[in-house]
């Protein structure tokens, strides 16, 4: 890495590498830091001693403060209990239980006495006391004072003595007097150590030595027998009262030894000491470090890596030499320029982000694509390392484009690898030499179930062998081990994980390393399941196939477009035409039955496999040689070799066309019959109908006979009547003729008529019988309807019979009601619909079915073949006959007709 010095700095590293002044500089400066240090400790022991002198007068004028309250308080007892005394307010049970209070609460004072002028003891308190005994006196130095007392008249302290024990006491004698006169005194016995242990706290004897010496110095009592080791912080005091020569002396413990005083001076010295070996080394470090800094300057320059400086924003400070061989920018172009100036824009999110952790102080290495000065991009390697507290990169970069390029070709070339094995759908499994699984490819794991773990590692038996036929895939694997494997495979039956058995076939080939040394041998395992089982079900379905066409009575036979031989015949056609009818030409063959010539509608050889299939002929043809009909149904198709060839479908329908031609001439019979019977049906009204113009006939004969009889005729009176009768002859002969032409016997004759023709011609007839039930008719048809295509007289058979039905179902309706309507419409341009609707009893329960149902009929003399023969006329024509309810009341019957042929 660079150093992070600036270049001004060097004078400096200069004069420091040389030696001199520079370095005795740190020397003084440790040395005066030293001598002060010593002088700064001296003054701080000198301060805390007279500190710690000062502490201890103020703790001991505290203590004498404390213990002179204490004796003043313990006098103004004593003085108030002699008081009490003098004024005779106190008797011995106040006094003990006055003065057991108050010694309770201060034990200094050990015990009370009342004693009469004389010195005899009268009340002792407290009565437990075993020195001093009611009826005894004082000794004589106690009475000495007891007299000095009185005569003063004022407390007096005795000096200290002690006891058979050998503690030390001192007393207060309190005189009492009353009136002058003498009464006594009160004397208090202090114990010199219950003085110093009770009234002074605790924190005060653990800090000090507390004692009592009398006016020789002798100690009279001491707070502790624990003694001080130093008696430099001693303190004397004279004690007032009692001043009876009791002086107080306090000692201070030791806080410290003699460590605690000479530890910093020798702290003081060992550091400076170290300052100035760690200096000594330091100079050494940095003499070591320049030279250092210097090869790595010399490194920096002719490093062959990218190295630089920058700030956290990317911008560059300082820069090697080999940018420029790297990059090809010229060093000062480099300066102050920010790396996000150089990198591809499709790295740019990357090093943003990179640098937003750099600021944060993680340190970063990614690769990216810079901007050379070429044009060409580099592929850089960086490792960039933060210095947040500098606020500075340190960045080396190492120029990678060639392995990115040798990378991206392995990775783009194990890609397309890795995709055609992934693709493939043949399963590739390798064995070594010994028949271990080393390799299996997805495929081969997807088509067996295993994964790629549980197979790679396995020697026979594999897992995938039905347990069947393990025998026959144990000796395929040794085979293949010896190198004996058939070159068109294996064809085996091997088990998916599940259980499920799969046909599959294996091609074995050796397996060959880099080396050209064969390792072991690779299999291609193809699953031929499904083709297996297509090719099994197209073997059956070839012989189902063959099972339909030879148990059909339908001659097929297939014959190519070209060439016209026959490629394929059913049994049918050869037991027709032989049965090497197979191989020949087809026109020779089916000579005697074929289509007619020019019945196809192009040449056979020009057709292109594009248009087909192609209709070729549909029709009904006769056998010349026996006489038979066969309906041949010619078509242009391909073959499975895909040539054009033409498929001819022949079924016998002899039987069919004599049937037929008995039905057709029975269906004329029934149709005359039926004509017949509604002629017969009609013959009253026909006959009223031919007698009125017959009658009308004789009538003006007549009149013309008497008028020439009588001689009184005239011409033109005679051509008169001679007209009408005339015109009265030619109504009779049309009603005959057209009675004639309805019933006559005549074979089917379909052409264009016009529909008001037949309407008219057909409400002619029922006319009489409509006037005789009192039916009114209305015709609607529209204007200019166009001609139909069909046969005059079944029309008008069928149109009268529907009229004639509307008119009979309407008996039983309301006269004002009775109402048939004929009418006509046009659903399509190429058919006409005629509906006859009546106001009758209507269908009732009665289905279409059961209507057009030959011999059913509804009425008592009918027979039940009306209906069917006119619905048998109507299919004739192409149409269709059916009845709705009609929604006013009453039933409609429709049918259409073709208008065109």
């Amino acid at each position: 890495m660079p150093d992070r010095a600036e270049p001004a700095s060097l004078p400096y590293k200069a004069a420091v590498a040389r030696g001199g002044w520079y370095w005795l500089v740190p020397y003084l400066a440790i040395v005066l830091f030293a001598l002060t240090m010593f002088a700064l400790v001296g003054y701080i022991d000198k301060r805390d001693a007279d500190e710690r002198r000062a502490m201890v007068e103020r703790d001991m004028q505290w203590a004498d403060q404390t213990l002179r309250l204490h004796l003043t308080a313990n006098q103004d007892f004593l003085v108030q209990l002699g008081r009490n005394l003098a004024d005779g307010v106190l008797d011995y049970e106040d006094f003990q239980i006055r003065a057991a209070q108050h010694l309770a609460n201060n034990p200094e004072l050990s015990v009370v006495l009342w004693v009469d002028p004389k010195g005899k003891v009268q009340w002792v308190a407290p009565f437990e006391a075993t020195e001093w005994v009611a009826g005894e006196s004082l000794d004589p130095t106690q009475q000495d004072r007891l007299a000095e007392a009185l005569r003063g008249g004022r407390p007096l302290y005795g000096s200290t003595y002690r006891n058979r024990q050998g503690a030390a006491y001192f007393d207060l004698t309190i005189p009492v007097q009353r009136w002058r006169e003498d009464m006594g005194a009160i004397v208090g016995i202090y114990s010199t150590d219950g003085l110093l242990r009770h009234p002074v706290p605790t924190w005060f004897t653990e800090k000090y030595r507390l004692t009592l010496e009398d006016g020789e110095g002798k100690e009279v009592a001491a707070n502790t027998a624990v003694r001080p080791t130093s008696k430099e912080l001693a303190y004397r005091l004279s004690l007032e009262p009692p001043a009876n020569g009791l002086s107080l002396r306090a000692i201070a413990y030791a806080t410290d030894d003699a460590w605690s005083r000479t530890l910093p001076p020798l702290v003081i010295g060992a550091l400076t000491l170290a300052l100035i070996w760690s200096l000594a080394l330091l100079r050494r470090d940095v003499q070591r470090r320049l030279q250092a800094e210097k090869e790595r300057d010399r490194l920096f320059s002719l490093s062959l890596g990218l190295q630089c400086i920058a700030t956290l924003e990317g911008k560059l400070r300082r820069v090697n030499p080999a940018f420029e061989r790297v990059l090809g920018y010229p060093l000062g172009e480099l300066q102050d320029k920010s790396l996000l100036d150089f990198v591809h824009p499709d790295d740019m999110a990357l090093v943003v982000d990179m640098l937003r952790h750099l600021a944060e102080g993680a340190a970063q290495e990614f690769e990216c694509r810079f901007h050379s000065a070429n044009g060409q991009d580099k592929w850089l390697l960086w490792s960039i390392n933060p210095v947040p507290e500098e606020k500075l990169l340190y960045a080396v970069a190492h120029d990678i484009t060639d392995r990115k390029t040798a990378e991206q070709a392995l990775t783009d070339e194990y890609a397309f690898r890795k995709a055609m094995e992934e693709s493939v759908s043949t399963g590739l499994r390798a064995i070594d030499m010994e028949g271990r699984i080393i390799y299996v490819n997805p495929a081969f794991c997807r088509m067996l179930g295993w994964s790629e773990a549980e197979l790679l590692g396995l020697k026979p038996p594999f897992p995938y062998w039905p347990p069947e036929h393990a025998r026959q895939l144990a000796t395929n694997i040794e085979l293949t081990l010896a190198g004996q494997a058939p070159a068109k495979g294996f064809e085996q039956r091997v088990m998916r994980k599940n259980g499920e058995r799969m046909d599959v076939r294996f091609y074995i080939s050796p397996l060959i390393d880099a080396n050209g040394k064969q390792t072991g041998w690779m299999g291609a395992m193809t699953d031929i399941t499904e083709p297996k089982r297509v090719r099994g079900e197209l073997e059956r379905s070839q012989e189902r196939f063959m099972a339909v066409l030879d148990g059909l009575d339908s001659a097929v036979y297939v014959a190519d477009a070209k060439s016209d031989e026959i490629l394929f015949g059913n049994r049918a056609f050869k037991s027709i035409f032989g049965f090497d009818a197979v191989g020949r030409n087809c026109w020779e063959v089916t000579e005697a039955c074929r289509p007619p010539v020019g019945a196809f509608d192009c040449d056979l050889r020009l057709l292109s496999p594009e248009v087909l299939p192609r209709q070729l002929f549909d029709g009904e043809v006769q056998n010349s040689l026996s006489g038979r009909w066969y309906h041949l149904h010619d078509r242009a198709i391909r073959w499975v070799d895909g040539r054009v060839v033409r498929v001819q479908i022949g079924t016998d329908i002899t039987e069919r066309k004599q049937i037929e031609e008995v039905n057709l001439q029975q269906q004329k019979r029934l149709e005359q019959t039926s004509r017949l019977i509604t002629m017969g049906e009609m013959a009253s009204s026909l006959a009223h109908e031919l007698n009125q113009p017959l009658a009308a006939i004789a009538n003006y004969c007549m009149g013309c006979v008497k008028r020439m009889k009588g001689g009184a005729a005239k011409p033109e009176e005679l051509l008169g009547a001679m007209e009408k009768a005339s015109f009265q002859a030619e109504r009779a002969g049309k009603i005959i003729r057209r009675m004639r032409e309805f019933v006559k016997k005549s074979e089917p004759n379909r052409g264009q008529v016009l529909l008001g023709d037949i309407v008219e011609e057909a409400l002619g007839f029922a006319e009489i019988e409509a006037r005789k039930q009192g039916v009114n008719i209305c015709v609607d048809l529209p204007p200019e309807l166009p001609p139909l295509f069909a046969d005059r007289i079944m029309i008008e058979q069928v149109l009268l019979n529907l009229v004639k039905n509307g008119i009979e179902a309407m008996r039983d309706t309301l006269p004002a009601e009775r109402r048939l309507t004929v009418s006509a419409t046009l659903p399509d341009n190429h058919s006409l619909e005629v509906a006859v609707a009546d106001r009758g009893h209507g269908l009732g329960s009665t289905t279409a079915e059961e209507l057009f149902a030959p011999f059913y009929t509804t009425k008592p003399e009918g027979m039940g073949m009306g209906l069917p023969i006119c619905r048998s006329i109507i299919e004739y024509h192409k149409g269709r006959l059916w009845a709705d309810a009609n929604p006013g009341g009453g039933t409609v019957f429709r049918f259409t007709l073709p208008l065109e042929e």
